[in-house]
């Protein structure tokens, strides 16, 4: 049963330590304490003794049988005070509970609001990491979809965005249940001898984020890199057992294999990092306008031993090449030595690339620092320029793809994307190569359609219908799919009630794709892309895809390394929203939207939940185009405060007016 007293007794908690905080008669201290026999119980009054006796006829009885059972009390202990009272200085607590908190006489929001903002600040230091809070408030007062009805949001409490000042996340609301604590009594409504209305009460049950261990951040490779792709690759989860994708990942080559005969290829042997073949046609193609584009010296491995960045075979052909001084021949800057060399970066402006091209011709490469964050190097030199892999598909002619058996790897892949709790752009693909003779590959293609659906039916829940869909049933600009032969693609997608997923891509592959491995005409490939990241939230269910790159424990405890048909808990429900506007005049030379999502999520990682375009005019005096960005702010796994939403968006404005070169309203 989902009750505070429930929440107390959990997790062997009969025998913890428990703190009461704002007793009025002590009826509910005495009333937990006869339950909980072997709990340690301090219970705190914010009156001192004699005013507690004066206002509360029941209290010297209830307080007597406490001090019988061995109970602690203690008077005069300000809620917004805990963690510097003499008391309870120093300790921690497994529980903490505070009943109908208030300020006393009529009800006031705001005044209420900063009693709940101080109590957590002040409680936070008494709490055991794991440990809980409960607060329980009447009918409507926390602002939270549970309350029913639910008030508008400037009309309550608020109380899930006040327990972020003290880095709390809200774990659960539950119904307060009166009947399950005896001879209880709520009394102190206006600062009287008065229940407070328990209809409807809710309790609010907070939790401590808890780290895995701290991402290392800082270690990129370059100034002008992007830190929130580069820190996201180095996770590697695809490798890490207890994260849902690797555990996916192992159950889906299990069960393959007993359909196949399959070969692993590991990831290690596949390039992160390409040369940008389609680099100076994607402006006709549209081949290239979702890639991460960088310049490379050729040199530094850029932190990934494990995985090489590009193909050796063109790693020669490929580094960027400046003028040496006096000399008519040129060298390899050492962009290792130099941290103000523009030739290691993920970003580029149209306006900038004549500059750049200058450079390249400079005696010292050290004359102008390009730092910016992403956008199209269209017209650059093939040579000169790398891309992040968008599909495992662009690394072919670097597998040792084996015939006769269906060739498998995984890795993460990185393309641009809107800002969107259910797209990001770097997600987990997994690929399945089958090579066989010319005169077999449309059944082998019809064989592998038939037990790739299998094998994901077996996974996915029985209220989530699977389908195939056709090339033309699909609208989508993927990199995926000028890797098959037209005609050939086909998907499978995953719907239920709410969405429509597209879980795989199939086809027969495209003979210039296939790689040496092939040369031999007689030979053809058909294959599967797997977006293991849409999967693995469909089979877990987890609503919002950014979990899978949380560190917090709270998330990793309900994975194990076998798969659990139990659905993932959220440990984080109703998290407080911001909403931030930005306004802004383009910058006449052009506006790339992608550098502005490229900008939001360095600064602000994934605590934008949504941006969206909510206005744009252009004035009919100057021509000139105006943009207002709706900014969505809203945390999925950490404590994050209104101030604190406040000051990433005043750093979003002044990067995106430096970088875009925009003029902010």
């Amino acid at each position: 049963m989902h009750t505070v007293l429930a929440g107390v007794m959990n997790r062997d908690m009969s025998d913890g330590n428990i703190l009461l905080v704002g007793e009025g008669e002590f009826s509910f201290a005495l009333s937990l304490q006869q339950q909980l026999h072997h709990a340690k119980l301090t219970a705190t009054s914010y009156v001192d003794e004699a005013s507690v006796l004066q206002l509360h006829q029941n209290a010297r009885k209830n307080l007597a049988a406490l001090k019988e059972l061995g109970s602690e009390i203690c008077h005069g202990v300000d809620a917004t005070q805990l963690e510097t009272h003499s008391v309870l200085k120093g300790r921690t607590f497994d529980r903490v509970i505070f009943n109908f908190p208030h300020t006393g006489g009529k009800s006031n929001i705001k005044r209420n609001r900063a009693l709940l903002k101080e109590f957590f600040r002040s409680v936070a230091p008494l709490l055991h990491p794991l440990g809980k809070i409960m607060v329980t408030l009447c009918r409507g007062q926390g602002g939270t979809p549970a309350d029913q009805p639910i008030r508008k949001w400037h009309d309550s409490w608020q109380v899930a965005s006040m327990a972020t000042y003290g880095g709390l996340i809200l774990n659960e609301v539950v119904p307060f249940r009166l009947e399950d604590y005896m001879d209880y009594k709520s009394t102190g409504f206006r600062s009287q001898d008065k229940s407070f209305h328990t209809k409807g009460a809710m309790t609010h049950i907070f939790i401590r984020p808890r780290p895995r261990c701290n991402v290392d951040e800082t270690d990129v490779p370059h100034p002008g890199f992007n830190k929130y792709i580069w820190t996201r690759i180095k996770r590697r989860l695809n490798e890490d057992p207890s994260h849902p994708i690797c555990i996916l990942r192992h159950r889906l080559e299990e069960n393959l294999r007993d359909k196949f005969n399959i070969c692993i290829i590991p990831s290690s042997t596949v390039p992160l990092i390409i040369p940008n073949k389609f680099l100076k046609c994607s402006k006709e193609t549209g081949t290239d306008n979702k890639h991460y584009t960088l310049l490379w010296d050729g040199k530094s491995n850029c932190g990934m031993d494990a995985t090489p960045l590009m193909s050796l075979r063109e790693a020669k052909n490929c580094m960027p090449a400046v003028a040496a001084e006096n000399e008519s021949e040129t060298k390899v800057c050492d962009c290792s030595q130099n941290t103000q060399c523009p030739a290691f970066y993920n970003s580029g402006i149209t306006k900038e690339l004549d500059a750049f091209t200058e450079l390249a011709g400079e005696k010292h490469c050290d004359t102008k620092t390009i730092n910016l964050l992403d956008g199209s190097l269209t017209g650059l030199p093939c040579t000169d320029t790398f891309k992040f892999r968008a599909t495992l598909l662009e690394c072919l002619s670097d597998m040792k793809i084996q015939n006769n058996c269906l060739n498998i790897v995984t890795g993460e892949v990185c393309h641009k994307c809107e800002i969107e709790c259910n797209s990001l752009p770097v997600y987990y693909e997994m690929i399945g190569v089958h090579q066989c003779n010319s005169c077999g590959q449309e059944c082998s293609l019809e064989a592998l359609k038939s037990e790739l659906f299998a094998v994901i039916r077996k996974f996915i829940p029985m209220n989530v219908e699977l389908h195939w869909l056709s090339g033309t049933d699909v609208d989508t600009t993927s990199v995926i799919v000028p890797y098959f032969k037209p005609g050939t693609v086909c998907y499978v997608s995953a719907s239920d009630k709410n969405s429509n997923h597209l879980l795989a891509t199939l086809g027969c592959l495209q003979d210039e794709n296939s790689g040496s491995c092939t040369a031999r005409s007689h030979m053809h490939m058909c294959a599967f892309v797997l977006n293991l990241d849409v999967l693995a939230q469909i089979v877990f269910d987890i609503s919002d895809r950014r979990l899978l790159w949380t560190n917090d424990e709270n998330f990793y405890c309900q994975f194990s390394s076998k798969m659990t048909t139990i659905p993932y808990q959220n440990f984080s429900v109703y998290s407080p929203q911001y909403i931030h506007d930005m306004s802004f005049w383009e910058n006449p030379g052009g506006f790339d939207e992608y550098i502005l999502w490229d900008i939001i999520r360095d600064i602000a990682e994934d605590n934008v939940k949504e941006v969206s375009l909510i206005d744009m005019f252009t004035d009919s005096k100057s021509g000139r185009v105006s943009r207002c960005y709706r900014l969505i702010y809203q945390s999925c796994d950490k404590a994050l405060p209104y101030h604190e939403s406040w000051d990433m968006q005043k750093e979003i404005r002044l990067t995106t007016e430096k970088i875009l070169h925009v003029d902010l309203r």
